[in-house]
C-alpha cells in the first residue's frame, strides 16, 4: 500500500517520504490485531503532534521509527473484528488512532489503509463529507478532556467559559462543543478570522491584537469571572499568572499548548522551570491561587458517538483550511507549521 513514512527524526519536509509498497497494516502481527476494525482511508487531517513527533523534543524521544504519522481518519470499513460494532465492510467511518499508540506502534493514518481499536471507529454521518469528518477526532476529544472530563462544563448550566484561539485546530471546535453545552463562550481571534470565528456562535469575541489581552480580560470581567480558562495558544506567559483577576477562586485554568518549545536545550530548560511553578509552586511561595491542568487527551468511545450525533444535529461544523491531495503531504505540513491556517488541514487519501 502507499503511505507517508518517516524512519529518521526531523523536519517533514527532511524526513517524511511517500512509500509506495509499505506493508499492509493488516498482515503484520494478526494476533495483535484482535479487536481492530482494518479502514480504508479516505481522508486525514493534520495535528501538530504529528509534526512535533517527527522532530521536536522532547516529544520526539518517545516517537517509534519507522512509523506512519497521524492520528484522524475518515474511510469506509475492509475487514476486521467487527463484532459487537454494529459496522459492516464498506461502512463509511471516521475515527481516531491515539497520538499515544502511533508513537509507540509507528501505526498511523496517512496511508491507504490503518487498523484502529474498534471502541475508537463510528458511523460517519451522511450530512458530513470524508474531507470534513476527519477534523473531528482528535480536537474534539481535546476539548472533552479538558472542558468536560477536567473543568467540569455540565450541559444546561450556564457556565462562564474562555477560549484563547478560537480560530485554530482545537479552538474551532472548543468554541462549538462549549455552546453545544449551553455555556457563555468567550474567546479570541485576530480581525482576519473574527467573520470566522463569529460563525461558530460565541457570545463575545476579543481581538487580541488590539491591545494587552490579560487588560482586556480584567477590565471586562473583573466582575464576572469564567469558570474556566481553555488556552489552545500558549502565546500569552502571562495569562495564567494573572488569572485570579478573571477567573474564579474554585475555577480551572486548561492549558494544552504550554510554554513555547522549539526543540533547543534552552527551550526546553524554561519550559520544564515553567511548568515546575505552575504544577507544584505553593501559593504561599508566590505560586497562582488557580487550579493548573496540563493534559494529553485520551479518547471515549462515549465522546465519539456524542460526537457523531453533533455532527448529525448541525451542532457540530467542519473548519477546514486547505485540502490538499495525497502526493502533497509535505506541502499540507507546510502549511499547518505556518502557524496561519484557519481550521484543520486535511489530505485526502482517496475519492469517495
Amino acid at each position: 500500500m502507499r503511505a507517508w513514512v518517516f524512519r529518521q527524526k526531523g523536519n517533514p519536509s527532511s524526513v517524511l517520504h511517500l512509500e509506495s509498497e509499505h506493508p499492509d497494516p493488516s498482515t503484520d502481527a494478526p494476533a495483535a490485531n484482535k479487536h481492530k476494525v482494518l479502514v480504508k482511508v479516505h481522508a486525514a487531517s493534520l495535528n501538530p503532534i504529528g509534526f512535533k513527533s517527527m522532530g521536536v523534543a522532547p516529544i520526539k524521544w518517545g516517537q517509534k521509527v519507522p512509523a506512519i504519522p497521524e492520528c484522524d481518519f475518515s474511510g469506509t470499513v475492509a475487514g476486521g473484528d467487527l463484532s459487537g460494532t454494529g459496522l459492516q465492510v464498506g461502512d463509511a467511518v471516521f475515527g481516531i488512532v491515539p497520538a499515544q499508540s502511533v508513537m509507540k506502534a509507528g501505526q498511523g493514518v496517512l496511508a491507504d489503509y490503518t487498523l484502529v481499536e474498534k471502541h475508537l471507529v463510528v458511523k460517519k454521518p451522511d450530512n458530513v463529507s470524508f474531507e470534513e469528518a476527519s477534523t473531528f477526532p482528535l480536537v474534539t476529544f481535546t476539548a472533552y478532556q479538558m472542558m468536560m472530563r477536567t473543568g467540569g462544563l455540565k450541559k444546561g448550566t450556564g457556565q462562564r467559559v474562555f477560549i484563547n484561539g478560537g480560530s485554530g485546530g482545537v479552538g474551532v471546535y472548543a468554541v462549538q462543543l462549549a455552546k453545544a453545552y449551553g455555556a457563555y463562550v468567550v474567546t479570541t481571534c485576530s480581525p482576519q478570522s473574527r467573520d470566522l470565528v463569529q460563525s461558530l456562535g460565541p457570545d463575545e469575541i476579543l481581538d487580541y491584537k488590539e491591545r494587552d489581552l490579560v487588560q482586556q480580560l480584567t477590565e471586562k470581567y473583573k466582575d464576572k469571572p469564567f469558570d474556566m480558562v481553555f488556552d489552545t495558544v500558549g502565546a500569552n506567559s502571562e495569562l495564567y499568572p494573572k488569572s485570579p483577576r478573571y477567573l474564579k477562586p474554585k475555577g480551572h485554568f486548561l492549558d494544552i499548548a504550554g510554554p513555547h518549545m522549539d526543540g533547543s536545550i534552552w527551550s526546553l530548560l524554561s519550559s520544564a522551570v515553567v511548568f515546575a511553578g505552575r504544577l507544584a509552586r505553593p501559593r504561599i511561595l508566590g505560586g497562582t491561587p488557580r487550579k493548573y491542568v496540563f493534559a494529553m487527551m485520551e479518547p471515549e468511545e462515549r465522546e465519539l458517538k456524542e460526537m457523531a450525533e453533533f455532527l448529525r444535529e448541525g451542532k457540530l461544523k467542519p473548519i477546514i483550511d486547505e485540502v490538499f491531495p495525497f502526493e502533497k503531504a509535505i506541502d499540507a505540513y507546510k502549511r499547518q507549521m505556518s502557524g496561519r491556517a484557519k481550521g484543520k488541514v486535511v489530505v485526502k487519501v482517496a475519492d469517495a
